[in-house]
């Protein structure tokens, strides 16, 4: 069971909005990829058209073993606009950042009661 889910995010890639969700999954694929999330960002903050189509493709759950399985991810993202689909992208990666969804406050007080 997954406490993360305020890191869902919606991407829309012209008429279609896709979820992205944060899994485990997801993240070691991602880590795998680019060697860990802020690679990433600095990977969609340069602009690459592969990288946001894989970490949308990784979010919605595609099975990229398929072959040409991000094809149609990766026309969405050129027809939407790289820049258009990679800002809505970098949410989706801040939130493996901080799975739990908690400031560091409430982290804090949390630990103070003991009920980690």
């Amino acid at each position: 069971m997954s406490k993360t889910n305020h890191g869902t995010v919606e991407v829309t890639l012209g008429d279609e909005v896709l979820i992205l969700k944060p899994t485990l999954k997801a993240m070691k694929a991602i880590e795998g990829r680019f060697g860990g999330i802020l690679p990433a960002m600095q990977s969609v903050g340069t602009a690459n058209l592969s990288t946001i189509a894989f970490i949308v493709a990784i979010g919605t759950g595609v099975n990229l073993a398929k072959k040409d399985a991000a094809a149609p991810i990766e026309e969405a993202v050129f027809e939407e606009g790289i820049d258009s689909a990679g800002s809505q992208v970098i949410p989706y990666l801040k939130g493996f950042l901080n799975p739990a969804g908690k400031s560091d406050a409430e982290l804090e007080a949390q630990a103070e009661s003991g009920n980690e």
